[in-house]
């Protein structure tokens, strides 16, 4: 019946992981990470398809120089960044759901790799210009801001 104090006191000194609130809140904020990825991907299909502003921005660029881009080439770069970073949040996103310890710092990482992936686009250049325009680089940044917003709501203490 009766139980020693050091019974009743936690062992573990790690972090106190996130509450109920928390965990649920990380989940659609992953989730939002893998929409976002996917919008990426629509709007690099619809661009293609339609408005190509992407291979005008590039032929722009290279015309100075008489290069000719291979708009293809540009389009299958958004298209890794999207997928690489989907990929990525879908693991998060297994992780969130079964509540393991390591979420938190998963999240992290995944939020840095996908950050990074969207600065590649944002900070590409030849020739003096930039290869993407920033919209692209922007877009490719969302999901790295929502895995931000996941990473503080698993990192929040319990009450």
């Amino acid at each position: 019946m009766r139980q020693s104090l050091s019974e009743n006191r936690s062992t573990d000194l790690s972090t106190p992981e996130p509450d109920a609130r928390g965990w649920r809140g990380a989940a659609r904020a992953v989730k939002l990470a893998v929409a976002l990825s996917a919008v990426l991907v629509v709007v690099a299909i619809i661009d293609q398809t339609g408005g190509r502003s992407l291979a005008d921005h590039a032929v722009g660029v290279y015309a100075l120089y008489g290069k000719q881009p291979d708009p293809n080439l540009l389009y299958g770069l958004v298209y890794t960044v999207a997928a690489v970073g989907a990929l990525l949040w879908l693991l998060v996103i297994r992780s969130v759901r079964s509540r393991r310890r390591s979420a938190p710092v998963l999240a992290v990482v995944m939020t840095v790799i996908t950050a990074a992936l969207a600065l590649l686009l944002l900070g590409a250049t030849e020739y003096g210009a930039q290869i993407f325009p920033p919209l692209w680089g922007i877009l490719a940044l969302l999901p790295a801001a929502a895995g931000a917003v996941a990473v503080v709501l698993l990192r929040r203490r319990t009450s």
